[in-house]
Order: structure tokens, then sequence, then C-alpha cells
């Protein structure tokens, strides 16, 4: 199969509903950040995704060279990876560092539509959208989606320099803020989900 990685599949292409994430990102002061993701893949949407008439749903990113690739092109290193193969889900464990915030929304999302990241009188902005809304054609479809995939989630975490932070769909306690969400109801809102964080260096 030959996959269009555009790596907003670590925050978006979770849309499959048939992946779970785990991410944790560290931004400093200095704007470096560092990233760590665990993200799962059923073997069964695996296989599906290997159909030509299901690409479209399953564009699965569970190589190396991929992420590698795609950290590259955004100015960031892929400082390890890592995958685990049980009976039924294929588990990807990575580290990725950014030199700043720009290159992690670059990488997140390289056309800069749905991962932004904007700085001004010393107010830093990152806005996340996980999805501009889902018309799903085939309603026996989503719902088989969300019977086999329903205990997947996409659970994003910040820790942000500073205290004085702001933000948008996150949970916040102190600097660190927080989302969880099943993936199958990410994929199926009908509506746009944005999520967005505002902060200031200390």
């Amino acid at each position: 199969m030959k996959y269009l990685f555009y790596p907003l599949l670590i925050f978006s292409l979770l849309l499959a509903s048939c992946i779970g994430i785990d991410a944790e990102s560290n931004i400093r002061a200095d704007g470096t950040i560092q990233l760590k993701l665990v993200y799962s893949v059923s073997k069964a949407v695996d296989e599906l995704g290997r159909l030509g008439a299901n690409e479209v749903y399953f564009p699965l990113p569970v190589g190396r060279d991929d992420l590698q690739l795609a950290a590259g092109r955004s100015g960031a290193e892929l400082r390890s990876w890592n995958r685990n193969d049980t009976d039924d889900k294929i588990i990807i464990t990575a580290n990725l560092d950014f030199p700043d915030p720009d290159s992690f929304a670059a990488f997140l999302d390289p056309a800069g539509g749905m991962a932004k990241f904007s700085k001004s009188n010393g107010l830093n902005t990152l806005t996340l959208t996980l999805t501009r809304g889902t018309t799903v054609a085939e309603p026996d479809f989503l719902e088989f989606i969300k019977a086999v995939f329903g205990d997947y989630e996409i659970a994003l975490n910040f820790k942000l320099p500073g205290t004085n932070v702001n933000a948008n769909g996150f949970t916040l306690n102190g600097n660190n803020a927080s989302f969880k969400m099943k993936a199958a109801d990410v994929y199926s809102s009908p509506k746009a989900l944005v999520l967005s964080l505002n902060w200031q260096n200390s």
C-alpha cells in the first residue's frame, strides 16, 4: 500500500477511529518541544486499509520511514521509534524533538490548515483542528466503526511554559492542558472540532 502520509494523522487521521493515541508534548520556554507518541492501530483495519476501495478511510502510518520522512521535512528529529505487535493491534511508540512551535505545527499538518502556530505581543497560540465536520455517506459503515473501535481514544497532553495559560477544548491544571475523547466520536462529529492553547512564556 502506498501511503499519502500527512502527519496530521498523528492528531487527526485518528478520524479513522481505528487508531488510538496518547500524545504528550512538553513545550519549553525556549520554544523547543519534545513529543512522545503512543498510537495503536487495529490489525483488522490495517488489512482493510490494504484494499484499494478503503484506502481513503485507512491511510495508516505504521512504518518508521514514514515518520522519519515527515519529521525531517518539518525540521524535527525522530529520536526513537518502536513497533510492538499484539494479537489484535500494532502499537507504535515514538519520541520526536522540534526546534520550535512552527516546526511542530508543520509536522502535524504541512498544508497549514489544521495545525497552526502564531505569536503576537508575546502571546503564543497553537490551534489544532481535529475535524472540520464529517458527513458519512454510509450510516451502516459509521455504526460498524463505532461498534468495533469504540474503545480507542485520543488523549492529548501539553505541558506549557509559564502559568498564564488559556485554552479552548482542553482541561487546564496549572500549566498542563489535556484533552481526551473517543476516536469514533471525533470521526463522527458533524461539526468542526477545534482545540486551541494560548500562553505567555515565563
